[in-house]
């Protein structure tokens, strides 16, 4: 188990001893929830092998390929290829310099709502291709936003993330970025939106072609925010406590307490979930009250903690 983590700022402190010394409780923190992939390999078809649907094997455009969408031109342009093979021998992303093949992503059918503290990471495959300037040509990788939560709305961009000049001519070279973009609290609620494609250099032609595989993107809650208990109250006349945390993407949350900080095998709900939040106007923090009933109403020292 690893080692609880106590925010060290005064307003916690503060509030920490005000539990102690009124009713005998403090507030524990949170495990952090492990990094989730949202696109890589056959998720979301990160590695482009899905498609064939036009019964073409060397090349598909975007309406024969899953889970992608030309988000610059239209979707019969060819979108993958086999020549060129990365280095799993398999087929890739054919990027163009034009602005008119622009790799959309709309992170499945669902989608995925933003949680403020959201660290999000990004890895892929690329190399240059004909016409490609190795002195001023990029990938660009972009994670945004829109106006109305599709990915046709206007865009707000979150982060534009470079793959940097080719070093090597005509051979793939691995992009491993972690930390491209951390969520702020504006940001809580809204859809996430990925596209990647080729961005020329100040001064080039956009006449250059790259290829681009083996997409992986990855989200990991922030540690200072993701599961940390951010306020306790405890109500002794009615033996109520009511724990505040942040929202995720967790379709329920596990409450449990400790009378140690060493057995947290026991657990006030099982279950809570999202629409029981007792105050619905915050977006980015989920209250609940929870009854302390017989056996620990009346121990001299509770801890809690959420798990997701």
């Amino acid at each position: 188990m690893k080692k609880l983590f106590r925010p060290k700022n005064e307003r916690y402190e503060f509030k920490a001893l005000l539990s102690f010394v009124k009713i005998g409780m403090i507030m524990g923190s949170l495990n952090p929830a492990q990094a989730t992939v949202l696109i890589g390999g056959d998720i979301l078809n990160g590695n482009l092998n899905a498609g064939n649907a036009d019964g073409d094997t060397t090349d598909d455009n975007f309406q024969s390929t899953p889970d992608w969408v030309n988000v610059g031109g239209a979707q019969t342009m060819q979108c993958t290829r086999t020549n060129l093979a990365s280095p799993d021998s398999t087929r890739n992303a054919v990027l163009s310099l034009s602005g008119d093949r622009n790799f959309g992503s709309e992170f499945g059918p669902n989608g995925y709502t933003i949680s403020a503290g959201d660290v999000f990471d990004i890895q892929y495959e690329w190399r240059d291709a004909y016409n490609w300037n190795d002195s001023l040509d990029n990938v660009a990788v972009t994670l945004f936003t829109t106006d109305d939560n599709t990915i046709d709305g206007n865009a707000t961009p979150l982060a534009v993330d470079l793959s940097g000049l080719s070093t090597t001519n005509n051979t793939y070279e691995t992009v491993n970025h972690d930390g491209v973009y951390i969520a702020t609290a504006d940001d809580t609620g809204k859809k996430l939106f990925l596209v990647f494609a080729g961005q020329a250099g100040e001064g080039g032609d956009t006449n250059g072609f790259a290829r681009f595989d083996n997409l992986v993107v990855e989200v990991n809650p922030s540690s200072a925010v993701s599961l940390n208990i951010t306020d306790i109250q405890y109500t002794p006349e009615t033996s109520e406590v009511t724990l505040t945390w942040p929202k995720t993407n967790s379709s329920f949350y596990r409450v449990k307490y400790s009378t140690d900080l060493v057995d947290w095998s026991s657990e006030l709900d099982d279950e809570v979930l999202s629409d029981s939040d007792e105050n619905p106007e915050d977006p980015s923090q989920i209250t609940i009250t929870f009854p302390l009933f017989e056996g620990i109403k009346n121990q001299k020292y509770l801890f809690f903690r959420v798990e997701g």
